[in-house]
Order: C-alpha cells, then structure tokens, then sequence
C-alpha cells in the first residue's frame, strides 16, 4: 500500500540524498547494486520540517516541539505497517542526515541512534530521539557556528544479531596507500566499538593476506578479515574513492551497515615513510604495541630523562628513547670513557645500596601517601581549572616516580649481578643456576594476592555464592548483594584498596576497579584452593633449601672475609628483592591516576561538543587536551587523524633495530691494568649481559617450541593464551599460562596457573622470577608461543630442558597456515 511519510530501502538510490539523508542513500544504493544491506525503510527529512512549521530557529524549542507535539496521524499505521512487513523483528533506528558522510565532512556519531527497538509505538519514541539529536550542543559545536538543519532523516532498518562487528578503512587513512585495507573487530555489536567500551582486534590485509597487528584476534577468523577487506574495496570501488565502512556478521554471513568517504586519505597513495634519526635505535621492550599521541606525549619524555639510571652502576650506557614510526625506540649513545671510574666511585661509596635502604625508609611511605591523596580527590566536583591543576600535579608524580623507578631498576641489577659474580668466583656457582635467595612472596605488592585468595575462601564457604561463581562469575556482578551482602561488601573493598592500578603500562587498558568482573572470574578460580600465602613461603622455603645448603657447603671451605663479603651482597640481594614488584605496584598505581585525570577531561570535552567520545582523548597529546578545557577548539578531527596514525602504526610494527650498530670503540694499547674497582665493575656488567641474553633452546626435534628454561619441572596442560589483562578473567585452575610477558600485576594470577609460557624474557625477567617463587615450570624466550598455539591446546612444558610440546597436533602445520584468497 502506498506510503506518504515512509520510502522502503528498495527504492531509495544515491540521488535521494537530499530527501532521506545520504547514510540512508548510500544503503539503498549499495542494496540496488547487490551489496547485502539489512532491510528497511526510511523517513524523510521533510516529515520533522513539518513537525517543527513556526518554531523558528531557537533549538529548544525544536527540541521541545519534537519530544511533545503529536505526529501526522497517519505516521504510526505506516510504521506498524512497515514494521509487519519486516516480519516483527527488533530494529535498528538510525539518524540519516543530509550533510552526512560528506567527502568534506563526516559528521561521524554526531547524530543518534537507538538499536534493538520493538514494536511502532518505541519506534516513534525512537524517531523522535533521533531528531532531537540534530540540535545538540555537541552537534552545534561540530557545525562551528552554523545554524542547525532539520534536514535529518530516520533510516529504520532490521537488526542483525552480530556474532562480531565493526569498522573498516579501504585505504590506509595516514599514508593515502590503497593497496592496503585497516579492519577493526569486537565480538558482538559494533557499537561498542565506536563508543570506545571495547578494545578491537586491528588486521591489516593487503594482496589478499590478513595479518593481525594487535588484539587478542578472537572477533574474526583470518578469512573473514579477508572476507570484510574485500567487502570494503568493493564498496570503495562502487562509490569511486575510498571507503570507511562498518559491517557485521551474523551466522556468518556479512552484512554491510554503514559507508563513507575517508575523509582524512592523504593525497597521494604512497606507503608510508618512517624518518629514523642517527644512530643505533633498538624497540622498547615495555611498550610491546605503539603508544597513543596522550601516552606518547608523558611517557617518552619521562623515559628518555629517566632510563640513563637503569645500567648506572653497569654499563654506564645514557638510554634515551624516541618515536619512529609510532614505535618507542631506545639508543644507548656514545659511551663516556670516564663512566668505568665514576660507578667504582660510586659503588665504593655503597650508592646502590643506600638507594634500596631510601626506598624502603623514604621513597615507598612516602609515594604511597601521596597516590592516596590524590585518589581521593573527586574529579567531578572539580572545576575546569581544577581539574587541570590536579592533572598537571599527576603529571609531575608521574615523572618524579619514575625517575626513582629506574634508579632502584639500576641498583637492583648491579647487587644482583655483583652477588651472581662472587657467587660463581668464590665458588664456582653456573651463572645459569639460580641461587637461592630469601625475600620472596613478600612486600607490599602482594597484599592484592593474599586478599584476591580471602576472597575466593570467603565465596567458597557460601554454597550459593560459590555455585554461581562456578557457573558464571561475570553475570554475578550485579547480584552480588542479593546473593551474599557480607561478601559483595567484601568485593567492593578489594576493588577500592586494590583495584586502582592499570594492569600494565598502558592507560588505554581500564584499571582492575572498572573491570568488576575480570576480578570475579579471578576470584572463581581459586574456589577450590585459594590462595595460603603460608603454604607459599613454606614450599618456596622447600624448594630453596637442597641449593642453600649446597652452596653454605661450598662457601665453608673459603676465607672468613670472603665469606662476610658473600653474606652481606646477599643480605642486599635479600633488601631488595621485593622492590622489584613494589615499585611496579606503586608505579601502576600513578598511571590509572594519570587515566582516570584523562577520562574525565574526555568526558567533558565530550559535554562541550569538541570530542565524540572520552576515550578520544587520548589520541591527542595531554597538553593539547587540557588547552581545551579552556577554549573552543573542536579536537573531532585531531582524534581522527591520531587513532588512524595509531591504527597505521599498529599495522607496521617496526623491526626490532633501525639504524647501524656502532662499531664500538677504538681500541688502545692499555699500558697499565685498570684499578680493580674498575675491573670489578665491568665483570659485573659482562655478567649482566650474559644473564640476560641467556640461550634459549632450539625445537624438539619432535616439532616443538624451544626457548629458556626459567623454573624447573614438567607439567600438562591446557594452553591459556593471555596477551593482556582483559583476559585475566579466562584463566582457570591448571592453565598453561602462553603469554607476551608480564608484569606485576600478572602476580594475581600465578596462584591458579599449572605452567607458564612467554615469547620474551631471560633468567632475570620478571615471568621466570616469579615463576620460580611459584614453583610452577617456566619456559621464556620462545619467540612466537602466542601466535602458533591455541587456547585449549595440550601442551607439555619442561621448564628444565626449555622446551613446549603440543600434544596431538603439529606446529609445523600451523605455522605454514596463510590467509586464504
């Protein structure tokens, strides 16, 4: 029957444009021209003109005539109608503006959009949203002035059931290169996606082959980030310039939901070119993915003014880091040939030491007291200028700490060099062979530990609150109080005292407080044995004991002096052993602070029209941030520019070196024997050199990973791959842990873990230490166990040998998988 107020997507073609708004267009175009497009129907521009005859140009009153005047009355039997037509099903009701998706502009998620809408009369509340959307404060400010349109469209279409979703630039947005398409993917809807509440797997796919450049690459297989990347250079190749488009798949089958121009697309098509700056530059370890501009802009001055105090009392190496090509890059300079004689000086004067005795009697009570302070703080109650200066003095601690941070890294590393030297002088002790030094399981780090395993024995012996942790702690969040009030009383406060910390070095990751349910599933993994930090001390104690008393055996035969100088380097071993997580634990802790000060500027950029979403904020630099809480710079199109050079960068990982090695320097002719405080330094940093670059085994000849035996034993198990703290939640009891890495905030999960396997590390890292305090088998440096095993394979791990098996399947297949075409 025909329709007055409604046009089915069936006949809607691009020249409609001015009719129905250009998202609503470009679907019907692309529907005519064979794409598969979730069908629908569409509401004209002119139905709100006719809503809003007389108001005039106050935009409160427009939205007051939109939210109270009646429709045409024979709007709701069209739209019962076409919703019967659609088979009854839930809908999408989506903003289509005129001036949208334009070439110039995009005027991305400026208008609104309401999903999973049912039935006529919530898709007329619907349709009334979408139109008071094109009268918002944010939406002026995109505008710069100019006056609002009631040419706004409605596009109503049926909702697809995604199994994952998201975006998709057809040509790299920084470089202008079209041979290159950029997906991005999250299980489930895409617009958690684009309200920045998820974190996407990001492919690259170019001629026909998809490579995952970051994300734990569970959304979509490799075929169909295949699959998305040609959807996305058809359509580009249909509208005649490159495309950013969004899409979804349901029951495997892929659904085209949204298409634009890039608007950002460089003007010509060149890959892009990465200016490497003189010198030798090796890839920072600890940022294992490119940082974004906000991040970049804190951290990388602070590490370049602070890593020169990491090999102070070695090398005596300046580290200095730099960006190149979103990748943070360290070089280590010239050597200064007075360095030898300033660290004997140094050492003579027991530096290294006093600074563990500082931490301990200074720097620790003190850090903690003031990340208290400003934890404490309310950041909504702030004002603009407020907020700034509190910012600016999170800043400054972040930059004070870290400073602090790498001069305890320095001197932990040379007392445990210096007493890994006498060990292996005074009594021939394998610098491969772990000495057994007390100080482990404690500091004040592992208070998240001890209180993570009260939890889970609390939940235990509530059989209710057990059985619903057992079948699905994620969904129990928010019926803890009905379920136990003494326990999700419990839980609250464990988020409060131990949640406040970012699980890595990272501030787009959310801290452990705003991930309730990652800590949940944590706590459901220890039901059956939670955590005893006795039983801990008490078995680490068992397992040092046969080489304690070995090497008491080996020092009795030595001098009582050599003997006194063993005992007090390992007395210092010992001081600063706990060191090595507290500083990590306090160091995070000033992070999520530095988050949290950027997510609240976020929101209110946000409130003021300059940003589309909080997380925005951090692909623009701090500095940049905060100078807009003050004026009326709209950052849209900074943002934009940010996350797509975030998202190249994500897609070009750098190599592991640029530039040329230095040929080191020239050798003369010594005429006397350098002072033996001099000597004894540089053994000291040849050991450290030979420690941590260790010699990880080659593959079982039986098709294996071969890496660095770390902690001794064999174990099976299943594989767990963890590539950061958004899967802590996955882990269970006996897991193979396979992993990039980890830091301190891992430590929560080493109770409940039956092995661990990392790519990176030495004996010295922090996987292989904290594994040998567990007593679980550790293998590190394998180079690739996250990429070629699976989560749930069985793996057998021999942290003696060095080596991981995969029972009943063959790496050597997988590792020859490619991308179909």
């Amino acid at each position: 029957m025909p329709m007055a107020h409604l046009i089915p997507l069936a006949r809607i073609r691009l020249d409609d444009t001015d009719q129905v708004g250009r998202k609503a267009a470009v679907l019907g175009e692309a529907h005519h021209a064979g794409f598969r497009v979730p069908d629908g129907f569409a509401v004209p521009w002119q139905v709100l003109a006719d809503v809003l005859d007389g108001v005039g140009d106050d935009p409160r009153a427009a939205v007051e005539r939109i939210r109270t005047a009646p429709l045409p009355s024979a709007l709701y039997g069209e739209l019962s109608a076409a919703l019967d037509a659609l088979g009854g099903v839930p809908v999408a009701v989506r903003s289509s503006g005129v001036e949208e998706d334009s070439p110039e502009r995009s005027f991305a998620g400026q208008y609104e959009s309401v999903l999973n809408v049912v039935g006529a009369d919530a898709v007329t509340e619907a349709l009334r949203h979408c139109w008071a959307s094109a009268f918002s404060d944010h939406l002026a400010a995109y505008r710069d002035g100019a006056d609002a349109s009631a040419r706004v469209g409605v596009l109503v279409q049926a909702m697809v059931p995604a199994t994952a979703a998201g975006a998709a630039f057809s040509a790299n947005p920084v470089t202008g290169d079209r041979d290159e398409t950029l997906v991005s993917a999250v299980t489930g809807l895409g617009d958690r996606l684009m309200a920045g509440e998820s974190v996407a797997d990001e492919w690259s796919v170019r001629d026909g082959t998809a490579r995952l450049a970051s994300g734990p690459g569970k959304a979509v297989t490799v075929a169909q980030a295949c699959e998305v990347a040609r959807l996305a250079d058809r359509a580009a190749e249909h509208f005649g310039t490159p495309q950013d488009v969004e899409w979804a798949f349901a029951d495997g089958t892929l659904w085209l939901l949204q298409a634009r121009p890039v608007t950002t697309l460089a003007g010509d098509p060149t890959p892009g070119t990465v200016e490497v700056p003189p010198g030798f530059h090796v890839r920072d370890p600890r940022s294992p993915a490119p940082r974004p501009r906000l991040e970049s802009s804190v951290y990388l001055p602070v590490l370049s003014s602070s890593a020169r105090h990491l090999f102070a009392f070695t090398t005596g190496a300046a580290l200095t880091a730099t960006d190149i090509g979103g990748w943070v890059y360290l070089n280590s300079g010239a050597a200064d040939p007075r360095n030898p004689h300033r660290i004997a000086e140094q050492v003579a004067d027991g530096v290294p030491l006093a600074l563990v005795e500082r931490w301990e009697s200074e720097w620790k009570p003190t850090y903690a007291a003031r990340i208290r302070g400003l934890r404490q703080r309310d950041l909504r109650g702030l004002r603009d200028p407020g907020l700034t200066a509190h910012t600016e003095e999170v800043a400054a601690l972040f930059t004070e700490f870290h400073d602090v941070y790498f001069r305890l890294a320095g001197a932990s590393m040379f007392l445990s060099a210096e007493l890994g030297l006498l060990a292996e002088r005074l009594v021939d002790w394998p610098p491969g062979d772990l000495l057994p030094v007390g100080g482990g399981l404690v500091g004040v780090h592992m208070g998240a530990v001890i209180a993570l395993g009260d939890l889970a024995r609390q939940a235990a012996a509530d059989p209710v609150v057990r059985a619903e942790l057992g079948r699905d702690p994620a969904g129990a969040v928010e019926r803890l109080d009905a379920l136990n009030p003494s326990f999700a009383a419990a839980f609250r406060v464990y988020l409060d005292e131990h949640g406040h910390r970012s699980p890595g070095f990272d501030l787009t990751e959310p801290t452990f407080a705003e991930r309730p349910a990652t800590v949940l599933a944590m706590v459901a993994t220890q039901l059956d044995q939670p955590f005893d930090l006795e039983d801990h001390r008490a078995a680490l104690a068992r397992r040092g004991r046969p080489p304690r008393v070995e090497l008491e055996r080996r020092l009795a035969s030595r001098p009582a002096a050599e003997q006194q100088t063993f005992a007090a380097a390992l007395a210092a071993v010992e001081l600063s052993a706990p060191l090595r997580d507290e500083k990590s634990h306090l160091a995070v802790s000033v992070w999520a602070l530095l988050r949290y000060a950027a997510l609240e500027i976020g929101a209110r950029l946000v409130s003021a029209g300059r940003m589309d979403r909080r997380e925005d904020v951090f692909h623009v630099p701090l500095d940049r941030a905060l100078a807009a809480l003050g004026d009326a710079a709209d950052l849209r199109q900074e943002v934009r520019c940010g996350r797509a050079q975030h998202h190249w960068a994500l897609a070009h990982p750098g190599p592991r070196f640029r530039g040329t090695p230095p040929a080191g320097p020239a050798q003369e002719p010594e005429t006397t024997e350098p002072p033996s405080d001099v000597r004894h330094v540089a053994d000291v940093a040849m050991w450290v050199a030979r420690l941590m670059q260790g010699t990880p085994r080659e593959a079982p000849q039986t098709d294996g990973l071969g890496g660095l035996g770390a902690s001794a034993g064999r174990t099976t198990g299943p594989a767990r791959i963890v590539r950061g703290p958004r899967d802590f939640g996955r882990v269970r009891k006996g897991d193979v842990l396979v992993c990039p890495e980890t830091t301190a905030q891992w430590a929560v999960l080493f109770p409940s873990l039956g092995a661990l396997v990392a790519d990176n590390g030495s004996l010295l890292s922090h996987p292989a230490i904290l594994a040998r305090e567990y007593g679980i088998p550790a293998v590190v440096a394998t180079g690739d166990a996250t990429t070629v095993l699976r989560d749930g394979d069985l793996v057998e791990v021999d942290g003696t040998a060095g080596t991981v098996r995969l029972v009943g399947a063959s790496l050597a297949t997988r590792r020859a998988e490619q991308c179909p075409e």
